[in-house]
């Protein structure tokens, strides 16, 4: 097929002129001064947009299509489709007050933060943004209306990878606006000032434009503490519940999120079977462990309540951690460790890209701890940066030592190679080389949340850490975590659990502190599907890793190797090279996991 048929680019720059701070994320620089618009007017143009495209890559003849390009289409196809299902059924400016304060702090942070284009490019489209806060905070608070009662078609033309869409209609219930998201934007909103400070600090002595940008910051600053007033004033007292999706709404969201590769009951399923087998791996290697770290007396005191043995074990453990000032400077030591392994065992390809590692702006802080904020996929050599967040400032003493001990040592080193080498850096920077631009822009945050979680265990598989049971229980307590993060969006979601029911979930059966358990409750209700994706992208990256090796042992007339119930070490597989292997998965971009099954040949 020839690619000039997709037409890729254009409806890269097309997506653009209906999302410009998406497309300032993306590496698309032409809409760079503007903000999103809402309102009736806004959807209904969008909605055009997306059934014209939708139709002309219908159109499209399949009959030349390689496996790349037909990726391609299936990718652009499965956008557009989400595109219109955010915009008909989630419709966040409806319900989340908090959508506009992260999408300001989206549209400035990046004119701030990188060195894409030119500073005079970057500078304008600053004071245009800064100078538009206002109108956009007005039109956000004046959508914030909830959403009606819904009739949809049942078939939402969410990829389906098994069984054929349903038909007929399903009844989505009436959404108010969500109090909870109101509250934690008015907390946020003064992050916007924040920004806007950061502006002047980077731009505000320019000769020719100075004088025109501290007026814009001021200008934005007051907005955002306008728009946190009326929330608080004429919102609040019109805003009830969480924003929860409900269980109809949720399945089909949760289809859209996973490229149609599991539904809630296979996600909830795969987890629940999972979640008791590595707790039952982690009671075996704390009973091991035990008398180190706790004392031989206690240990075998302890012995017969598996749940307390290995609470104190990792408490125990936690209890080496670095002091709040200092996690900046141990998540850099870390970082280091990594890129010294990956350059020793020639694993994977080291980025060229930069990094910096940085406390987390005060505006992304309501989503949690430590993550990476990448360049643009379509930005070449731009910097990433790994955000830490230090404890709140109203922390107690006990809050932050809680922290503390779920950030200790241990788990800061499984953080840096999550977030940093061979994670979310080295994948998404591996991803920025790619010549198929629908691929990086439209990535899948399955397959990049998955590489994470998978590549963590490849590299404790591969000698890093040289044995350290203490990492490796550490290490599964994080993994416990990413299958409890699967179990908590259903539950909170679609089947109405309430807040002890979390907390049992993560603090009494996968033994996180409270400091974690608690921001993660706050997260999951401020979000929706996005935390089932770290268990089950790396479910589908340890599936691709057992079928490539099944297929080399048959290249080469071996018995194919009968899969682990667990992710980890897997025995040597004749014909079969991790190291080859892990280079073909960076290969293809940040592909939904149904596509990079198909590029990698190891469809099922």
């Amino acid at each position: 097929m020839n690619r000039d048929r997709l037409d890729a680019v254009g409806l890269l720059a097309r997506f653009a002129a209906h999302n410009p701070v998406a497309a300032t994320a993306m590496g698309i620089h032409d809409h760079d001064g503007a903000w999103p618009a809402l309102g009736p007017a806004a959807d209904a143009a969008l909605l055009a947009w997306i059934e014209s495209e939708a139709a002309r890559l219908d159109g499209l003849a399949s009959t030349d299509l390689d496996a790349d390009d037909h990726a391609d289409l299936d990718l652009a196809r499965a956008t557009l489709a989400g595109l219109r299902f955010e915009c008909t059924e989630v419709r966040p400016a409806a319900w989340d007050a908090l959508h506009a304060v992260a999408t300001v702090g989206g549209g400035l942070f990046p004119l701030i933060s990188r060195s894409f284009g030119t500073r005079e490019a970057r500078i304008t489209a600053l004071i245009s943004r800064l100078r538009g806060v206002p109108a956009y905070l007005d039109a956000a608070r004046v959508a914030l209306i909830g959403v009606p009662a819904l009739t949809v078609a049942a078939d939402d033309g969410a990829p389906r990878v098994h069984g054929a869409a349903p038909s007929g209609s399903v009844q989505l219930p009436a959404r108010p606006i969500s109090r909870l998201h109101a509250e934690i934007a008015i907390a946020q909103a003064p992050g916007i000032a924040e920004l806007a400070q950061m502006a002047v600090e980077a731009y505000g002595t320019d000769p020719t434009h100075g004088d025109a940008l501290r007026a814009a910051a001021v200008t934005a600053g007051e907005a955002g503490a306008h728009y946190a007033e009326r929330l608080r004033d004429e919102v609040l007292p019109r805003a009830e519940g969480e924003g929860r999706y409900g269980a109809a709404l949720y399945e089909r969201a949760v289809r859209h999120t996973l490229f149609g590769s599991h539904d809630r009951t296979a996600v909830n399923s795969a987890a629940t079977r999972e979640f008791d087998l590595v707790r039952a791996r982690m009671i075996e290697i704390a009973k091991r462990e035990a008398p180190r770290w706790i004392g031989e007396a206690r240990a075998a005191e302890i012995a017969a309540d598996a749940q307390m043995l290995v609470s104190e074990v990792l408490h125990a453990i936690g209890g080496e951690h670095s002091a709040a000032g200092d996690l900046l400077a141990r998540a850099r030591e870390e970082t280091a460790k990594c890129e010294s392994f990956i350059r020793h065992t020639g694993l994977v390809d080291l980025p060229n890209e930069p990094l910096e590692i940085m406390w987390t702006p005060r505006f992304l802080r309501a989503y949690g701890g430590a993550f990476l904020d990448s360049p643009g996929p379509l930005d070449r050599g731009e910097k990433s940066f790994f955000y830490v967040t230090p404890p709140p400032d109203d922390a107690t003493p006990e809050q932050v030592e809680s922290m503390l001990r779920e950030d200790n040592d241990r788990m800061l080193a499984l953080l840096a190679i999550h977030e940093a080498i061979p994670g979310h850096y080295l994948q998404l920077a591996a991803a920025n080389t790619t010549d198929r631009p629908l691929r990086a822009a439209f990535g899948s945050g399955v397959f990049a949340e998955g590489w994470a979680v998978y590549i963590t265990q490849v590299m404790l598989d591969e000698g890093f850490g040289e044995g350290d049971a203490a990492l490796e229980l550490v290490h599964w307590k994080f993994y416990l975590r990413c299958i409890a993060n699967a179990l908590l969006d259903i539950g909170l979601h679609a089947e109405g659990r309430d807040e002890a029911w979390a907390m049992e979930l993560m603090v009494g059966r996968s033994w996180q502190e409270a400091s974690e358990a608690k921001a993660k409750y706050l997260r999951a209700r401020l979000t929706a599907t996005q935390l089932p994706t770290y268990y089950v992208g790396s479910l589908g990256c340890w599936e691709v890793e057992d079928r490539a090796r099944a297929a080399a042992a048959k290249r080469v007339g071996a018995a194919a190797p009968t899969p682990e119930a667990l992710p980890g070490r897997r025995p040597s597989t004749p014909g079969f090279s991790r190291s080859a292997h892990l280079r073909a998965m960076l290969s293809h971009g940040t592909p939904p996991i149904p596509l990079l099954e198909r590029l990698m040949g190891v469809a099922r």
